[in-house]
């Protein structure tokens, strides 16, 4: 090393002394570039920009190093089940009010129009204590959208018999035919088929009797039955003439 150069190659250090070609040696690596500085928005009391900066937080951008993510596409498939889900519901609901209609309809058209059944025309209160043997009372009448009927409470309420007469539509025949046969397996016996109307069954037994019929769009039911807990013996001819002197009132 040397003040001054002391030949061609000789190189000056940061020392401030001259070496030697052989002796040369790079110079130490400086600091590595830096990361840019994050945007933090306008600074208080400094100036304020003119217009929306991107990126900012504020503005919904990405951040400062991060990846901007794509656009999130409509969820279509969601829109499209909900839309059919409404559209069967609708489809649905319209169905079913049609068929509530029809039947509204057809019951309509067999009273008549009046909006029910129409008013049973039940025997007399002697003639169904003559034909049960013992004395009874009508305690109701009425009728409903498919039904009509009337009731008879037994004066003797130990040992009388009640009688219910129940006039109704047809349609439902087959479903009443299934509740006589089950009264009568509790009273221990079947129902028998009989000669009244177009289609008809009775049955007897100690605590109760039943006879009921079809004839044309309505289905006539007689039941008679213990008012108390003795038993007033087989009534099946008793419901029977009941149920002819109603079907011939009709």
């Amino acid at each position: 090393m040397s003040q001054q150069p002391q030949g061609q190659g000789w190189w000056q250090a940061t020392d401030g002394l001259w070496y030697p070609p052989q002796q040369w040696r790079p110079p130490p690596p400086g600091p590595g570039p830096q990361a840019p500085p994050q945007y933090s928005g306008p600074q208080p009391g400094g100036p304020q920009p003119s217009g929306p900066q991107y990126g900012g937080p504020q503005y919904g951008g990405p951040q400062y190093g991060q990846t901007a993510r794509p656009p999130r596409k409509p969820r279509r498939g969601c829109l499209v089940a909900v839309v059919v889900a409404v559209v069967l519901v609708l489809v649905v609901a319209g169905i079913a009010a049609y068929f509530v209609n029809r039947a509204v309809t057809a019951v309509q058209d067999v009273s008549g129009g009046a909006g029910s059944f129409g008013q049973a025309s039940c025997p007399g209160e002697q003639a169904v204590s003559a034909a049960v043997g013992s004395p009874v009372t009508l305690a109701m009448s009425g009728n409903v959208i498919v039904a009509s009927g009337c009731s008879y409470l037994a004066v003797d309420r130990a040992a009388g018999a009640d009688v219910q007469i129940t006039v109704g539509f047809a349609l439902a025949a087959d479903d009443q035919f299934a509740q006589v046969a089950s009264d009568a397996a509790t009273q221990g016996t079947t129902p028998e088929p009989i000669s009244v109307g177009d289609r008809g069954e009775a049955f007897g037994a100690p605590g109760r009797s039943d006879a009921i019929a079809v004839t044309g769009d309505s289905m006539i039911l007689v039941e008679v039955f213990n008012a108390g807990s003795k038993d007033i013996g087989d009534r099946k001819d008793a419901a029977v003439a009941l149920l002819e002197q109603v079907i011939a009132a009709r």
